[in-house]
């Protein structure tokens, strides 16, 4: 009987010297400054442990033991947030994928060549360079997006998102163009390209649909739309901020509307919501020219003589204020 007891005791005594670190060891805030785990390809939950200062031989044992309990079996890769999380949240979130989940805005106003650099400083695969696994049928790649914050998994495909965002545009073209068709005649197409203009042009949304009546006139008169957003358009991704007498008269540069007739080829850059609707929803207007008297507002003109008039005003107060710089 006492030999029973002894027996006991000594099983309690070892299960308690035992159990009670593998309680404390699964429940304790490992003490690193690592706050971000990396589980990659075929790395085990011992593997991914390890990188933790404190992961002796004991407690791989504890681990193992915890996996066994827990019927764990694999752990999902990708980028976990530890930060004030104990061994058995861990090793919980690993089990379950409970990845750090990331974004990326594509922003109005963004060209293709900007979507690119922005990819490339993500941690997206970038599995769709310019656009080109998605498919033509707008007749063109650029400004086929819709703006918006999107969000990702590390090593996620480009093309997820960009599929995206492509399927929010069609559907939002769609509701616009009823049986196919919008006010101003335009296909969506052509739709498109005027919106990338809008948004290059307009310095606030109040003006978008001014602006838009203003290069719908124009297209009416078989007048060039001569907005400089097209230049800089064409001289990417080497355009150096300034736009020269030779590049307005460039007649190669076939995004120039000082030299062609009509709208580009394309469009310049991912449009807005505001500036599609914009393009849908306006009918030529009274004005043909406009400039810009602020950094976000436009005078708008009927007559070449105003208009010139306007910009003469406007380039005597630019010299009178640097003079006195």
């Amino acid at each position: 009987m006492i030999i029973f007891k002894r027996t006991i005791l000594i099983s309690f005594l070892l299960f308690i010297s035992f159990y009670a670190p593998y309680i404390a060891y699964i429940n304790h805030i490992p003490n690193n400054n690592i706050y971000v785990l990396d589980v990659k390809e075929g790395e085990s939950i011992n593997k991914v442990l390890s990188k933790f200062s404190d992961h002796n031989f004991m407690n791989k044992i504890y681990i193992n033991i915890f996996i066994k309990a827990n019927n764990i079996s694999s752990i999902k890769i990708g980028e976990y947030a530890i930060k004030d999380q104990s061994i058995k949240n861990i090793i919980s979130s690993m089990q379950n994928g409970e990845t750090i989940t990331h974004q990326i805005r594509l922003i109005e106003g963004m060209n293709i060549f900007q979507l690119e650099e922005l990819i490339d400083k993500s941690l997206l695969i970038n599995d769709c360079p310019y656009l080109e696994c998605l498919d033509i049928k707008y007749g063109f790649y650029e400004g086929t997006l819709f703006p918006d914050t999107y969000f990702y998994k590390k090593n996620m495909k480009s093309s997820e998102i960009l599929i995206q965002s492509r399927n929010k545009l069609d559907k939002y073209l769609d509701n616009l163009f009823i049986d196919g068709y919008s006010k101003t005649n335009l296909t969506k197409n052509e739709t498109l390209i005027l919106a990338s203009i809008i948004e290059k042009e307009a310095g606030n949304n109040d003006e978008k649909k001014l602006i838009a009546s203003v290069f719908l006139k124009r297209l009416d008169l078989g007048m060039k739309l001569q907005a400089d957003p097209t230049i800089i358009y064409g001289l990417l991704p080497n355009f150096d901020g300034d736009i020269k007498k030779s590049d307005i008269l460039d007649s190669n540069n076939k995004f120039n509307t000082y030299m062609i007739k009509g709208l580009p080829p394309t469009p310049i850059s991912i449009s807005s919501p505001s500036s599609i609707d914009a393009a849908v929803n306006s009918l030529p207007g009274e004005f043909l020219f406009f400039v810009a008297d602020s950094p976000t507002s436009h005078y708008f003109s009927r007559t070449y003589d105003e208009h010139k008039k306007k910009v003469n005003e406007l380039n005597r107060k630019w010299r009178s204020s640097h003079s006195r710089v």
